[in-house]
């Protein structure tokens, strides 16, 4: 989620405090665009941070074979 955050206030920045006027690049279109992909971040992130994956392991009887591994269900809610 920090990396959201950043990319927003440098969005932030660029958009509303420089006022420089470099050729070939809009700063304020730089700025909504790095917003942007900073509130996708922040809401991707804030999205996968609720669920989660519920894995059990089993050792196999025979030490040469790998262990059983069942997932108890598939992404869930924590809140559920």
């Amino acid at each position: 989620m920090g990396a959201g955050i950043t990319l927003a206030v440098i969005g932030a920045i660029l958009a509303f405090a420089v006022r420089a006027d470099p050729d070939g690049i809009s700063l304020p279109t730089v700025g909504v665009i790095l917003m942007v992909a900073g509130g996708l971040l922040v809401f991707l992130s804030r999205r996968e941070h609720h669920r989660k994956v519920i894995t059990s392991v089993e050792p196999a009887e025979d030490p040469r074979d790998p262990p059983h591994v069942y997932t108890e269900g598939s992404l869930r809610d924590i809140d559920d």
